[in-house]
């Protein structure tokens, strides 16, 4: 799962879609969160979906087997597990605020308080992506 290419566009112009069309679903994808696909794309709020994934692949779990531990690690690289919240906020908060930097600071105060302009910017470089 990746986010869309053109996402930084999106926000700059504050055209942002749905959080779960900020996400494009990926080859393989599927194997992992079959139930929550349809025609390709996110069929659920993007919240319910990541805490799914939290739960169905035990991330959050400290003892677990080897096949466990590989399958969560595979998820991890697959999915945008710390991202997600960031780009919902964004999509969620658009709307409601008609600048940038409110919406920046709405990610801030909502997400990780210590990250800072700079770094919640990074997410959106051309470089970022999330693929296997």
């Amino acid at each position: 799962m990746r986010l869309i290419p053109n996402f930084a566009e999106l926000l700059h112009e504050i055209k942002l879609p749905p959080p779960e069309k900020c996400f494009v679903i990926e080859i393989g994808d599927e194997k992992f969160i079959k139930k929550w696909i349809l025609n390709g794309e996110i069929s659920c709020d993007l919240e319910i979906l990541f805490e799914w994934i939290n739960v169905e692949y035990k991330l959050k779990k400290k003892n677990l087997n080897h096949d466990e531990k590989t399958l969560a690690e595979e998820v991890r690289n697959r999915f945008p597990i710390d991202q997600w919240r960031v780009i919902k906020v964004f999509s969620d908060h658009q709307r409601k605020y008609r600048y940038y930097k409110k919406a920046i600071e709405d990610v801030k105060s909502r997400t990780t308080p210590r990250m800072n302009e700079q770094a919640i910017m990074t997410i959106f470089s051309p470089g970022w992506s999330i693929n296997t």
